[in-house]
Protein backbone atom coordinates (compact mmCIF):
# COMPACT_ATOMS: atom_id res chain seq x y z
CA UNK A 1 0.00 0.00 0.00
CA UNK A 2 2.76 2.46 0.96
CA UNK A 3 4.58 1.64 -2.29
CA UNK A 4 1.44 2.39 -4.35
CA UNK A 5 0.91 5.73 -2.61
CA UNK A 6 4.48 6.81 -3.39
CA UNK A 7 4.07 5.90 -7.05
CA UNK A 8 0.78 7.83 -7.14
CA UNK A 9 2.44 10.89 -5.62
CA UNK A 10 5.31 10.77 -8.10
CA UNK A 11 3.12 10.31 -11.15
CA UNK A 12 0.62 12.87 -9.90
CA UNK A 13 3.37 15.40 -9.37
CA UNK A 14 4.56 14.81 -12.94
CA UNK A 15 1.10 15.43 -14.35
CA UNK A 16 0.32 18.57 -12.36
CA UNK A 17 3.81 20.03 -12.79
CA UNK A 18 3.18 20.64 -16.51
CA UNK A 19 -0.56 20.40 -17.21
CA UNK A 20 -0.27 21.88 -20.70
CA UNK A 21 1.96 19.06 -21.92
CA UNK A 22 1.30 15.32 -22.01
CA UNK A 23 3.46 13.28 -19.68
CA UNK A 24 5.61 10.62 -21.22
CA UNK A 25 4.08 7.15 -21.28
CA UNK A 26 4.59 5.82 -17.76
CA UNK A 27 3.15 2.35 -18.41
CA UNK A 28 6.63 0.84 -18.69
CA UNK A 29 8.04 2.70 -15.70
CA UNK A 30 8.69 0.77 -12.51
CA UNK A 31 8.66 2.26 -9.02
CA UNK A 32 12.48 2.16 -9.11
CA UNK A 33 12.50 4.05 -12.44
CA UNK A 34 10.37 6.85 -11.01
CA UNK A 35 12.42 7.16 -7.84
CA UNK A 36 15.63 7.17 -9.90
CA UNK A 37 14.30 9.88 -12.23
CA UNK A 38 13.24 12.18 -9.41
CA UNK A 39 16.41 11.52 -7.44
CA UNK A 40 18.47 12.47 -10.50
CA UNK A 41 16.56 15.74 -10.83
CA UNK A 42 17.02 16.56 -7.16
CA UNK A 43 20.75 15.77 -7.33
CA UNK A 44 21.17 17.85 -10.47
CA UNK A 45 19.49 20.99 -9.10
CA UNK A 46 22.53 22.08 -7.00
CA UNK A 47 24.81 21.39 -9.96
CA UNK A 48 22.71 23.60 -12.20
CA UNK A 49 22.69 26.35 -9.55
CA UNK A 50 26.46 26.07 -9.13
CA UNK A 51 27.08 26.42 -12.85
CA UNK A 52 24.69 29.36 -13.16
CA UNK A 53 26.54 31.17 -10.36
CA UNK A 54 29.92 30.44 -11.93
CA UNK A 55 28.84 31.69 -15.33
CA UNK A 56 27.35 34.85 -13.81
CA UNK A 57 30.84 35.77 -12.63
CA UNK A 58 32.36 35.30 -16.09
CA UNK A 59 30.06 37.45 -18.20
CA UNK A 60 31.37 40.60 -19.80
CA UNK A 61 29.56 43.87 -19.21
CA UNK A 62 27.68 44.65 -22.40
CA UNK A 63 24.33 45.81 -23.71
CA UNK A 64 21.54 43.50 -24.87
CA UNK A 65 22.30 43.69 -28.58
CA UNK A 66 26.00 43.05 -28.05
CA UNK A 67 25.26 40.04 -25.84
CA UNK A 68 22.81 38.71 -28.43
CA UNK A 69 25.40 38.91 -31.20
CA UNK A 70 27.94 36.99 -29.12
CA UNK A 71 25.39 34.34 -28.15
CA UNK A 72 24.34 33.57 -31.73
CA UNK A 73 27.97 33.43 -32.92
CA UNK A 74 28.87 29.74 -32.88
CA UNK A 75 32.55 30.67 -33.30
CA UNK A 76 32.52 31.97 -29.71
CA UNK A 77 33.45 29.24 -27.15
CA UNK A 78 30.45 27.46 -25.67
CA UNK A 79 31.11 28.53 -22.09
CA UNK A 80 31.38 32.19 -23.08
CA UNK A 81 28.17 31.94 -25.11
CA UNK A 82 26.41 30.32 -22.17
CA UNK A 83 27.58 33.04 -19.77
CA UNK A 84 26.57 35.84 -22.12
CA UNK A 85 23.28 34.11 -22.85
CA UNK A 86 22.36 33.90 -19.17
CA UNK A 87 23.26 37.58 -18.81
CA UNK A 88 21.02 38.43 -21.78
CA UNK A 89 18.15 36.43 -20.29
CA UNK A 90 18.56 38.36 -17.06
CA UNK A 91 18.45 41.67 -18.93
CA UNK A 92 15.77 41.04 -21.54
CA UNK A 93 13.11 39.15 -19.54
CA UNK A 94 11.31 40.91 -16.67
CA UNK A 95 12.91 39.58 -13.51
CA UNK A 96 15.16 37.38 -15.65
CA UNK A 97 12.21 34.97 -15.99
CA UNK A 98 11.65 33.41 -19.46
CA UNK A 99 8.09 32.65 -18.37
CA UNK A 100 7.45 36.42 -18.67
CA UNK A 101 8.06 36.44 -22.42
CA UNK A 102 4.68 38.07 -23.09
CA UNK A 103 5.95 41.25 -21.40
CA UNK A 104 9.08 41.64 -23.56
CA UNK A 105 8.70 44.45 -26.09
CA UNK A 106 10.57 46.95 -28.23
CA UNK A 107 13.30 47.02 -30.86
CA UNK A 108 17.04 47.50 -30.88
CA UNK A 109 17.72 50.61 -32.91
CA UNK A 110 18.92 51.39 -35.54
CA UNK A 111 18.76 47.85 -36.95
CA UNK A 112 15.14 47.46 -35.74
CA UNK A 113 15.72 43.99 -34.27
CA UNK A 114 12.64 42.87 -32.28
CA UNK A 115 13.46 42.24 -28.62
CA UNK A 116 10.68 39.61 -28.21
CA UNK A 117 12.25 37.45 -30.93
CA UNK A 118 15.75 38.06 -29.56
CA UNK A 119 14.46 36.91 -26.17
CA UNK A 120 13.50 33.56 -27.70
CA UNK A 121 16.98 33.41 -29.23
CA UNK A 122 18.52 33.96 -25.81
CA UNK A 123 16.85 30.82 -24.41
CA UNK A 124 17.55 28.67 -27.47
CA UNK A 125 21.16 29.66 -28.01
CA UNK A 126 22.01 29.53 -24.32
CA UNK A 127 20.54 26.04 -24.13
CA UNK A 128 22.56 24.96 -27.16
CA UNK A 129 25.75 26.37 -25.64
CA UNK A 130 25.08 24.61 -22.33
CA UNK A 131 24.48 21.30 -24.10
CA UNK A 132 27.90 21.62 -25.76
CA UNK A 133 29.62 21.94 -22.39
CA UNK A 134 31.09 19.06 -20.41
CA UNK A 135 29.65 20.03 -17.05
CA UNK A 136 27.28 17.98 -14.90
CA UNK A 137 24.94 20.90 -14.35
CA UNK A 138 24.87 22.18 -17.94
CA UNK A 139 22.11 19.99 -19.47
CA UNK A 140 19.93 20.47 -16.40
CA UNK A 141 20.37 24.23 -16.56
CA UNK A 142 19.38 24.11 -20.25
CA UNK A 143 16.33 22.06 -19.37
CA UNK A 144 15.40 24.56 -16.66
CA UNK A 145 15.51 27.47 -19.10
CA UNK A 146 13.22 25.75 -21.59
CA UNK A 147 10.82 24.67 -18.85
CA UNK A 148 10.62 28.28 -17.66
CA UNK A 149 9.90 29.45 -21.22
CA UNK A 150 7.13 26.84 -21.46
CA UNK A 151 5.23 28.63 -18.71
CA UNK A 152 4.28 31.23 -21.28
CA UNK A 153 1.51 29.79 -23.45
CA UNK A 154 2.26 32.29 -26.22
CA UNK A 155 5.99 31.51 -26.17
CA UNK A 156 5.19 27.80 -26.27
CA UNK A 157 3.02 28.29 -29.35
CA UNK A 158 5.52 30.56 -31.06
CA UNK A 159 8.81 28.82 -30.22
CA UNK A 160 8.08 25.20 -29.27
CA UNK A 161 4.83 24.12 -30.92
CA UNK A 162 6.14 25.80 -34.05
CA UNK A 163 9.87 25.41 -33.67
CA UNK A 164 13.12 26.05 -35.52
CA UNK A 165 15.06 23.07 -36.86
CA UNK A 166 17.42 23.24 -33.87
CA UNK A 167 14.59 22.31 -31.50
CA UNK A 168 14.83 18.61 -32.34
CA UNK A 169 18.57 18.67 -31.66
CA UNK A 170 18.06 20.30 -28.28
CA UNK A 171 15.35 17.86 -27.16
CA UNK A 172 17.41 14.88 -28.35
CA UNK A 173 20.49 16.08 -26.45
CA UNK A 174 18.50 16.74 -23.29
CA UNK A 175 17.01 13.27 -23.37
CA UNK A 176 20.48 11.79 -23.65
CA UNK A 177 22.20 13.95 -21.06
CA UNK A 178 19.52 14.24 -18.38
CA UNK A 179 19.43 10.50 -17.80
CA UNK A 180 17.36 8.82 -16.51
CA UNK A 181 14.75 10.54 -18.62
CA UNK A 182 12.75 13.04 -16.57
CA UNK A 183 9.02 12.50 -16.26
CA UNK A 184 7.02 14.86 -18.46
CA UNK A 185 7.30 15.14 -22.23
CA UNK A 186 8.30 17.99 -24.51
CA UNK A 187 5.79 19.34 -27.03
CA UNK A 188 6.14 18.00 -30.55
CA UNK A 189 7.12 21.00 -32.61
CA UNK A 190 6.19 21.68 -36.22
CA UNK A 191 9.58 22.55 -37.70
CA UNK A 192 9.63 25.85 -39.56
CA UNK A 193 12.79 27.73 -40.36
CA UNK A 194 16.04 27.92 -38.44
CA UNK A 195 17.60 30.08 -35.75
CA UNK A 196 17.98 32.93 -35.10
CA UNK A 197 14.41 34.09 -34.58
CA UNK A 198 15.41 37.77 -34.51
CA UNK A 199 16.53 39.56 -37.66
CA UNK A 200 17.11 43.18 -38.64
CA UNK A 201 14.24 44.75 -40.60
CA UNK A 202 16.13 45.20 -43.87
CA UNK A 203 13.35 44.51 -46.35
CA UNK A 204 9.89 45.78 -47.23
CA UNK A 205 6.78 43.91 -48.35
CA UNK A 206 3.12 44.72 -48.95
CA UNK A 207 0.55 43.53 -46.46
CA UNK A 208 -1.21 41.43 -49.12
CA UNK A 209 1.97 39.65 -50.08
CA UNK A 210 2.87 39.01 -46.44
CA UNK A 211 -0.56 37.47 -45.88
CA UNK A 212 -0.20 35.39 -49.03
CA UNK A 213 3.11 34.05 -47.77
CA UNK A 214 1.56 33.38 -44.32
CA UNK A 215 4.13 35.53 -42.57
CA UNK A 216 3.84 36.34 -38.87
CA UNK A 217 2.92 39.97 -38.26
CA UNK A 218 4.54 41.95 -35.45
CA UNK A 219 3.04 44.99 -33.77
CA UNK A 220 4.85 48.28 -33.16
CA UNK A 221 6.36 46.74 -30.00
CA UNK A 222 7.90 43.87 -31.98
CA UNK A 223 5.47 41.30 -30.54
CA UNK A 224 3.85 38.63 -32.75
CA UNK A 225 0.13 39.27 -33.26
CA UNK A 226 -2.72 37.28 -34.78
CA UNK A 227 -3.83 40.12 -37.06
CA UNK A 228 -1.72 42.44 -39.19
CA UNK A 229 0.96 44.85 -38.09
CA UNK A 230 3.73 47.18 -39.29
CA UNK A 231 6.25 44.34 -39.52
CA UNK A 232 6.11 40.86 -41.07
CA UNK A 233 8.34 37.93 -40.19
CA UNK A 234 8.99 35.18 -42.71
CA UNK A 235 10.06 32.26 -40.54
CA UNK A 236 10.91 29.94 -43.41
CA UNK A 237 13.25 32.37 -45.15
CA UNK A 238 14.52 33.96 -41.95
CA UNK A 239 13.76 37.57 -42.85
CA UNK A 240 11.98 40.50 -41.25
CA UNK A 241 10.11 43.06 -43.36
CA UNK A 242 8.61 46.45 -42.86
CA UNK A 243 5.05 46.37 -44.16
CA UNK A 244 4.06 49.00 -46.73
CA UNK A 245 0.72 49.72 -48.38
CA UNK A 246 -0.09 49.33 -52.06
CA UNK A 247 -0.19 53.09 -52.53
CA UNK A 248 3.45 53.38 -51.42
CA UNK A 249 4.52 53.03 -55.04
CA UNK A 250 7.57 55.17 -54.49
CA UNK A 251 9.13 52.27 -52.58
CA UNK A 252 10.23 49.21 -54.50
CA UNK A 253 9.36 46.14 -52.45
CA UNK A 254 10.61 42.62 -52.85
CA UNK A 255 10.85 39.35 -51.02
CA UNK A 256 14.38 38.19 -50.48
CA UNK A 257 15.05 34.94 -52.40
Amino acid sequence: MKRSIIVWILTGTAVFAAPAFPAENLSGWTYEDLVSAYSAREDAAPEADRLANELAGEVRDAGEASLWRSVIDRAVPARERAANGLALIEKIFPGGDPGQWDKVSGFWIPEMIPRPLAALDSVYYTSLALLEMEDAGAPWLARRLLKELRRSARATHMALRTAPAEYEQIVSLMRKTTSPAPVGGWPSGVIKGTLPFARPARWVVTEDHAMLRKMVFLNSAGQPVSGTGPYAWDREKGALYRVVQHEDDDIWWWVRP
